[in-house]
């Protein structure tokens, strides 16, 4: 008796991974890989890339391409175009970028102007651009998968300007789907909670109950595949690995 094995759920797609050396965006291009995809892990730092490309060979059948790109640089026709003459279209896209700020917690009161515009640079800023990058550059059959955490959702004292640039970037997500209106890739606002990473592991921020960067991948594959339950849902909400998947704000 033959068996047959389904090839894989990304095999022949190209998916993009803006902010690839971060410590998620590391781990969901490990997910993607062994999803079969052809992925282009775009950063910043070439050594960070580098770094990225080592940990990840042989993790699985996809094939990993880097590339050294700032996709939040203000000219965006710049940016398209050249991923456009190296990669052309992408089946999905992964827009995980973004900046924690300074390790010190500070009240709204006590937050200065330079750490105030820092953060709308890093965490708003850079995600209206990479969004206006990116999104012409995916096929109308494909998908954007994009990251918030869930302090978009709650207080966060000490750390307001993550919250609320989380909230505005997941705004500007959930407007983005609506001005396509079913007329160019699907769209996914994930929002998250603590994800598991190396380098969190490595500063002893790690628990079993959160989700894995890889994990994380995973999920993210089946969704620009197109399968699963989670596929015609644009708002999920994924905070640990015990809650599941919700479209609606957890209670």
């Amino acid at each position: 008796m033959n068996s047959t094995q389904e090839p894989p759920p990304l095999e022949g797609r190209t998916v993009l991974v803006a902010g690839a050396s971060g410590g998620i965006g590391e781990g969901m291009t490990l997910g993607l890989l062994q999803q079969g995809a052809v992925v282009v892990a775009a950063g910043r730092d070439a050594a960070r890339l580098r770094r990225v490309s080592d940990y990840a060979d042989g993790c699985g059948p996809g094939t990993l391409h880097t590339q050294v790109i700032d996709v939040a640089d203000s000219d965006s026709a710049a940016v398209r175009r050249e991923l456009t003459e190296r990669y052309g279209l992408f089946d999905g896209a992964v827009i995980s970028i973004g900046n924690w700020g300074p390790p010190r917690r500070a009240g709204i009161l006590d937050t200065t102007d330079e750490v105030w515009d820092e953060m709308i640079a890093d965490n708003l800023t850079s995600h209206f651009r990479a969004l206006r990058a990116v999104t012409p550059l995916i096929a109308p059959n494909g998908a954007l998968v994009h990251l918030s955490g869930f302090s978009a959702e709650i207080p966060y004292p000490g750390a307001a300007l993550v919250g609320a640039t989380n909230a505005a970037k997941k705004s500007l997500l959930r407007s983005l789907t609506a001005e396509l209106d079913g007329q160019g890739p699907r769209t996914y606002e994930l929002v998250i909670g603590p994800i598991r990473t190396r380098p969190r592991a490595a500063l002893g921020a790690d628990s079993p109950a959160w989700l894995t960067a890889l994990e994380l991948g995973h999920h993210a594959g089946r969704l620009v595949a197109g399968l699963g339950p989670w596929a015609d849902e644009p708002l999920q909400y994924l905070l640990d690995r015990a809650s599941g998947v919700h479209t609606t704000v957890p209670l």
